[in-house]
């Protein structure tokens, strides 16, 4: 029998780990907003380049979610979902704006948008956690990545 122990961790090591694993949890959280948000306006528009350019997007904020999801799961954690709440405030205003007859310049105007205040925020909480380990810092850069994406993809769609 092994009667070896894990070393203690310092205090600052532990505050580390909780910043760590607080920073992923938001990070899950936008990504996961942001995926809901394309899945929910993807069900209100027709077929066409437009929803072909948001089902790519989706699996972009997928996999953002999945490797989130990995880096949790690797602390012994699991992410938090979004509250039902945003969800279905959300899901409200995309019912309120978007059907089949809006135009695709409008859709996109709306996605830029609301993308445009993820990607302050995702640069906010990179910011934040400035101090995180540059590894779990780069899925943040990565989830930015995707959002700018977003936003470059949608600009194509502005000249309805």
């Amino acid at each position: 029998m092994d009667n070896r122990t894990e070393p203690e961790l310092t205090k600052e090591q532990k505050t580390m780990i909780d910043r760590e694993i607080e920073f992923l949890k938001q990070l899950h959280q936008a990504a996961q907003m942001g995926r809901d948000t394309l899945e929910h306006v993807n069900g209100n528009i027709g077929p066409g380049e437009l929803r072909n350019a948001v089902e790519k997007d989706i699996f972009d904020y997928s996999d953002v979610c999945a490797q989130v999801a990995r880096k949790l799961e690797e602390r012994d954690q699991s992410p938090k979902p979004v509250g039902k709440l945003p969800r279905m405030m959300a899901g409200m205003m995309i019912d309120m704006k978007i059907d089949d007859e809006t135009p695709e310049c409008e859709v996109a105007k709306m996605i830029i948008d609301g993308t445009t205040k993820g990607v302050t925020e995702c640069t906010s909480k990179l910011s934040s956690f400035a101090d995180i380990n540059d590894d779990l810092k780069n899925v943040g850069y990565k989830l930015l990545w995707v959002q700018q994406k977003n936003i470059d993809e949608m600009r194509r769609f502005l000249h309805n």
